[in-house]
């Protein structure tokens, strides 16, 4: 358990207290957000829990058991409210997916952490250096999907956010005495903007683990393996690694065996994997043996040279400007904005202007450079 125990928090499952703490939320500058899904226990994952933390109270917001959150995207999507996390790339992405938020002035403190060259920027490590707070991680892999859950488990999910109002005012103070805040600031609101709602889990034999080193016949079967595994996954409504593993599919679609017997010769295929799905993987076998299926080459979208050389370009000199002011390259400048340069290439200064333009302040503090350098290169 936590080495300090924290008072109650809200248990929000009902309409009713639901809006009582939306209520409560307008009335505060900021809150704190964090979040709990079931991506390793179910097929299509969701978000199971909410955590919500003002400066004097946490809120554990249940959408299992109140599903319309409508009332809290006002909340989300007010500049006036700021919202703290912590490493929010992927609770944003699946608040968007689940419940089609909008998010205006975050503050992500993992963001300002690495702005801050902390030598650990996880929220665990942060915790025990400011706060001396330790904090079990063994419910970071629980089924948050099941109900009810465990009081230990909602203990935990509660001091993932409590602690993210008072750390990002220790952050800031140091953030503006280091002139790095407005950085900060700018790369937290294009994470707001710029991250998408999370896609529902779909089909896609191409992200298979080794695939890449398949010959067209093997690349045949085993999408044929993998359609398996997704229906098995689907009914029984479990992620499909808990099915069969990417290993094993591979190890099959190799071999191509034609009796079930030569399945147990394989490393990673158990009796226990044979008794419970031999019938049915053989069974795929023998209908692709009789009817191969080609499949389509994946097409890759191949960066020009030009654009690797001012991708390279600018990564260098993001490295040197780090190394100067003793920070991480990322937190001089966005990887997914020198990205963006270097594909587009912009020539002019209106043009570099336009394609930094959720960034403003990196735009006045490297704009010259950054086009001179363009320019350079592509000469």
């Amino acid at each position: 358990m936590p080495s300090i125990k924290l008072p109650p928090a809200h248990i929000i499952d009902t309409p009713e207290k639901l809006s009582r703490m939306v209520a409560d939320l307008k009335q505060q500058p900021s809150i704190a957000i964090d979040t709990e899904s079931n991506s390793l226990h179910a097929y299509q994952e969701q978000v199971c829990l909410v955590q919500i933390s003002t400066v004097e109270k946490d809120f554990l917001v249940d959408p299992i058991i109140v599903p319309d959150l409508d009332e809290l995207g006002e909340i989300f999507a007010d500049p006036a409210i700021q919202k703290v996390f912590h490493a929010g790339d992927y609770d944003l992405a699946t608040l968007k997916r689940d419940f089609d938020f909008e998010f205006r002035n975050i503050f992500d403190t993992m963001l300002a952490a690495t702005a801050l060259a902390e030598p650990s920027i996880g929220l665990a490590a942060l915790l025990e250096k400011y706060f001396g707070v330790t904090i079990e991680k063994k419910y970071q892999r629980a089924n948050w999907g099941k109900r009810p859950l465990d009081p230990e488990m909602l203990a935990y999910a509660q001091n993932d956010s409590h602690y993210l109002i008072r750390l990002r005012d220790l952050l800031s103070t140091r953030l503006i005495e280091t002139g790095r805040l407005e950085n900060v600031l700018e790369d937290s609101a294009a994470l707001a903007k710029v991250t998408l709602p999370m896609k529902d889990h779909e089909e896609d034999f191409w992200r298979v683990r080794g695939v890449q080193d398949l010959k067209p016949a093997a690349l045949s079967l085993l999408k044929q393996l993998n359609h398996l595994r997704e229906q098995i996954a689907m009914q029984k409504d479990v992620p499909p690694f808990k099915v069969f593993s990417d290993k094993l599919m591979i190890e099959v679609a190799q071999t191509q065996p034609r009796y079930r017997e030569e399945l147990s010769l394989l490393p990673t295929f158990s009796p226990a994997m044979n008794r419970r799905y031999g019938t049915q993987i053989m069974q795929v076998v023998n209908a692709w043996r009789k009817d191969p299926q080609p499949v389509k080459p994946r097409k890759n979208q191949r960066i020009s040279d030009r654009e690797v050389k001012l991708r390279d370009a600018l990564a260098a000199w993001r490295k040197e400007a780090g190394e100067k002011d003793g920070i991480p390259s990322n937190a001089v400048f966005p990887r997914d904005l020198l990205d963006k340069i270097a594909h587009q290439a912009p020539q002019s200064i209106h043009d570099l202007e336009k394609v930094m333009q959720d960034y403003p302040h990196r735009f006045r503090e490297y704009g010259t450079q950054i086009l001179n350098l363009l320019k350079r290169k592509s000469k």
